[in-house]
């Protein structure tokens, strides 16, 4: 069950609720398709306004926005954007309400900032005196870690929790690494999703699969180069290129190396939107052969091959990507799975830290 569907079973922690908001998203659905807010309503919850994270409450905005609808299109509640907000303006907008729930689809790597907005809705809320109950669900990239753990002065929108790039965390979880007291709904955190499990919708307009999710947690590092992530076509996070790129040579390069049981293809296309929108760009195309431990290395190595053929690099967003100080070194096409390996140790430093927030047991050895 995610924790909206144990809420909508065992309603309890609502009796004396008063007015309830909900900040939520597309993805914020039951197993049927039904959304959040629609299935509190129809449970007799006193839902008085809905708030949206980045890309808004209908999930319309791209990367960066958050469109203003002033009324919800499913149940006619008015919607407040809260996305990149300051927490005085935050804790003005849920003040309005006395318990606000959070149902959100995060997707477990540091940076997607569903999980930056939560914890300026913590901090807002303990300000106005509003009660936070997050409906916890499962995180789609499961329990495994990734990536070095943020250093406090990389802390961004995009770098708000000391963790590693992929957490391994929930939702709930997160929410209790900044506040342990929040009241988590627990979900199932071993659920699948697809077939047989959970309906995969879309997070973000740039997420439209499980496959790209995945992906997500390495070549996100694209967005730190002048190349184009794929954003504006049909295969985001496993498309990169750019207009001058040797689509050959770069295919040739990174298929060299030992990434894991991946193959890159030479690709041509032209991004709709963001970089390079309406122009030919030569590229790569990432192919999964099994479904993959780790993508972080993926990332890594396509950032250093594409420094190798003369594409700019912005060290600022890498390094606000990586938590870390910006170092060419880290994009040495042949050592990116060493680096990877080496941050994995340093995590297991974190464990204690980490485990004090986690609501489900983990194998050993994950950490």
């Amino acid at each position: 069950m995610t924790g909206l569907e144990r809420l909508l079973c065992q309603p309890s922690p609502l009796q004396h609720a008063g007015r309830v908001g909900l900040l939520t998203h597309p993805a914020g659905v039951t197993r049927d398709l039904l959304p959040t807010a629609v299935a509190l309503l129809r449970a007799g919850v006193r839902l008085e306004r809905l708030y949206g994270p980045e890309h808004g409450i209908d999930g319309s905005g791209q990367a960066g926005e958050a469109p203003e609808i002033k009324t919800d299109r499913a149940t006619g509640l008015p919607t407040h954007s809260l996305y990149h907000q300051s927490i005085p303006h935050i804790a003005e907008r849920i003040g309005q309400v006395d318990t606000l729930l959070v149902d959100l689809q995060d997707v477990g790597v540091r940076f997607y900032t569903f999980v930056s907005t939560l914890a300026q809705v913590l901090e807002a809320a303990r300000q106005a005196g509003v009660r936070v109950v997050v409906l916890d669900r499962p995180n789609p990239l499961g329990f495994r870690v990734e990536g070095p753990v943020l250093e406090p002065q990389f802390r961004s929108f995009v770098g708000a929790l000391e963790v590693p790039v992929r957490h391994g965390l929930t939702i709930g979880e997160c929410a209790r690494l900044v506040d342990p007291t929040v009241e988590v709904i627990p979900c199932d955190p071993l659920e699948t999703f697809g077939y047989g499990g959970l309906p995969w919708v879309p997070p973000s307009p740039n997420l439209p699969t499980l496959e790209a999710t995945h992906f997500y947690v390495g070549m996100c590092l694209v967005e730190g180069t002048a190349a184009s992530e794929g954003r504006g076509t049909t295969l985001p996070f496993q498309l990169f290129g750019a207009p001058t790129l040797d689509a050959v040579g770069l295919a040739q390069r990174l298929n060299s190396l030992d990434l894991g049981p991946v193959r890159f293809r030479p690709a041509y296309f032209t991004p709709a939107l963001s970089k390079h929108a309406g122009r030919p760009c030569a590229g790569v195309q990432v192919h999964a052969l099994e479904p993959l431990e780790r993508t972080l290395p993926l990332g890594l190595a396509v950032v250093g091959a594409l420094a190798e053929q003369s594409i700019e690099l912005n060290p600022d967003w890498l390094q606000k990507l990586l938590g870390i100080p910006f170092d060419p070194e880290l994009f040495v096409p042949e050592r990116a799975l060493e680096r990877c390996l080496a941050w994995e140790e340093e995590a297991r430093a974190y464990r204690a830290k980490l485990s004090r927030a986690w609501l489900y047991p983990r194998k050993a050895g994950f950490l």
